[in-house]
Formats: C-alpha cells, sequence, structure tokens
C-alpha cells in the first residue's frame, strides 16, 4: 500500500504534514509515498476530489491534517478477523 500526499509550497498547513512525511520515509522506508504538488497537479487533484490541503489518500482512508504516527501506521495493518 502506499500514501498519496497532495500538497502546495504555499500551504502553512502541509509544513507538520511534510515533516510526518520525511520521518515516515526515514523510519519506514518500505512504505511508498507519492507527493504531488497541487499548482502544478490541478486536474489531477480534481480527478481524485481533493478539496482541502494537505490531503493523504491510504487505501480508502483520507486524512485533511497530518495525523500521528500510530494512526496513520493502523491504516497500514490488517483488520482482525471477526
Amino acid at each position: 500500500m502506499k500514501i498519496i500526499y497532495y500538497k502546495s509550497l504555499i500551504c502553512p498547513r502541509c509544513i507538520p504534514t511534510n515533516r510526518l512525511m520525511a520521518r515516515l520515509r526515514r523510519e519506514h522506508p518500505e512504505i511508498e509515498i507519492e507527493e504531488i504538488e497541487v499548482l502544478t497537479n490541478l486536474p489531477r487533484a480534481m480527478r481524485d476530489g481533493v478539496a482541502m490541503l494537505p490531503t493523504l489518500i491510504v487505501g480508502e482512508r483520507r486524512f485533511h491534517h497530518a495525523p500521528s504516527m500510530k494512526e496513520l501506521l493502523e491504516v497500514f495493518e490488517p483488520s482482525p478477523v471477526a
């Protein structure tokens, strides 16, 4: 699974998420992170339904803020079978 990270150079709310993505790359190099600059990729952002920044898309889950590392990694854990 991978993370698609929609961001912008002019977005102050993206700064904490940038830090989180840098930490994630250091601590979990097995997780693929695709960073997309909205200013240069607006059609793709619109196609993916991105309405606010930052947006992290992880599978079916979306975050519109910098989640905690724990919260983000929980998305990658398999769901318990009931």
